[in-house]
């Protein structure tokens, strides 16, 4: 009994193990996901951003440890030498041992280094600065690249449902080719003919289907999560009415855009380091302090002894490093100051392109609408034609192509505008 009570406790350890890892593991807690969900789920478990925030928390300790030459240095020695040999004593040359014990602790303190330690921090900080810009452009890259995906994920299955439809309607035509072909109504080609639609149809939904099952592929690998097959997306295919003129996106850009920021930052520390550079050739000048306690056996009592000192050092010559320090400070900041210059031109460019696609997917939704409304139309009345006799099989194929070309137009402007305003948005550095 208590062996069988011992095994049921196990496996309700276990089960109850499992189930809790589960649930950590994953984060999709409901049966359907937003895409905010999406986002935050990517946020969260897409390992660019532990590589962006590992860079951060580099910075920061960089600049930590930059400072640390503004506080005083205080360090504890001690130690135990054996000295042993030959020594002189008037005439007498005597062989001789004896120990030297020690301990003490030793402080040196910066006094004054004519600002080569400040600029140096400063130049830290801006890098420190810099990288967080750069954690930032990360997650909205990542942001970005979810929505794409997102969208994708939910076109593929709109276009699927599409061609499942036109299967069908290709299904139907060949029941009723087959059926008006029984009676003479019609020649053994438009059998053929429907035949040879309901194949295209076939081949339209296996290409859409695996369309699915990449771009979903493709979601989960930016979530680094899988998705259930029982949750569903929430499709949202709002049209943005909000108008932002060309010249205001631009001026967003360059004021917000992570990256120009970012660069902003690592130009003035390369000014700052170059500063630094040029100041290596002044002088240092440092106080030192310290106390210790000496004896020749430990059994003899320790005599303590203190020092203070102000040193004064200045670079004479260190073989032309100093100069060498200056040029390589100097060529950072000249490649600094073009990499800026050449990232605000493409910041433009960028946003004028992610502008000029925004517009286009916005008339193609239009025109995609009016021309899906008239080649239903055409369809039925090519069906029309067709179920009076006076119409052909052709014209039934070439209007269903017609009325699948158009859905599937349609659809992919309503997905392509999601996607090019998600582009603007990052474009201009106001992705969130």
């Amino acid at each position: 009994m208590s062996r069988n009570i011992f095994l049921i406790s196990f496996l309700l350890f276990f089960s109850a193990a499992k189930f809790w890892s589960q649930q950590e593991n994953s984060l999709v807690k409901s049966d359907s996901l937003t895409l905010q969900d999406c986002i935050n789920i990517a946020l969260q478990k897409n390992p660019q951003i532990k590589i962006a925030e590992g860079n951060y928390e580099f910075s920061t300790s960089s600049l930590t440890e930059t400072r640390s030459t503004l506080f005083p240095q205080v360090l504890f020695q001690t130690g135990l030498t054996r000295n042993g040999g030959t020594t002189f004593i008037g005439p007498i040359v005597r062989e001789g041992y004896y120990n030297n014990f020690f301990y003490g602790v030793q402080a040196q303190q910066l006094v004054f280094d004519f600002g080569k330690s400040y600029t140096r921090v400063s130049a830290s900080a801006d890098l420190k600065y810099a990288s967080e810009q750069d954690l930032i452009s990360t997650k909205q890259n990542l942001i970005l690249s979810t929505e794409t995906a997102f969208f994708n994920y939910l076109q593929a299955k709109r276009i699927n449902d599409v061609s499942l439809e036109v299967l069908k309607q290709a299904q139907e035509h060949l029941k009723q080719a087959e059926a008006f072909y029984k009676v003479g109504k019609v020649a053994k080609f438009d059998v053929l003919k429907a035949q040879t639609d309901v194949a295209n149809a076939k081949v339209n939904l296996i290409s859409s289907e695996n369309n699915i099952r990449i771009s979903k592929l493709q979601l989960e690998n930016i979530l680094n999560q899988k998705i259930p097959e029982n949750v569903q997306l929430k499709d949202n295919l709002e049209v943005n009415q909000d108008s932002i003129g060309l010249e205001t996106a631009v001026e967003t850009s360059l004021h917000n855009r992570p990256e120009v920021i970012s660069s902003r930052f690592r130009v003035d520390a390369s000014k700052e380091l170059l500063t630094s550079a040029w100041m290596a050739n002044l002088p240092l000048i440092s106080a030192t302090a310290g106390y210790n306690w000496r004896t020749y056996a430990i059994d003899v009592p320790f005599q303590n002894s203190w020092n203070v000192g102000l040193n004064l050092s200045i670079p004479i010559f260190q073989g032309f490093a100093l100069d060498a320090g200056i040029d390589q400070a100097r060529a950072n900041l000249k490649t600094a100051q073009a990499s800026d210059e050449e990232l605000n031109q493409s910041v433009k460019l960028d946003v004028q392109q992610q502008y000029s696609s925004l517009e286009e997917a916005k008339e193609r939704i239009e025109a995609t609408r009016s021309l899906v409304s008239q080649s239903e139309e055409t369809l039925k009345l090519a069906e029309g034609r067709y179920n009076q006799g006076v119409g052909s099989a052709v014209e039934i194929t070439d209007a269903r192509v017609t009325v699948y070309n158009a859905r599937t137009s349609y659809i992919q402007s309503l997905y392509d505008y999601q996607v090019a305003y998600a582009r603007l948005k990052r474009a201009m550095g106001v992705l969130k």
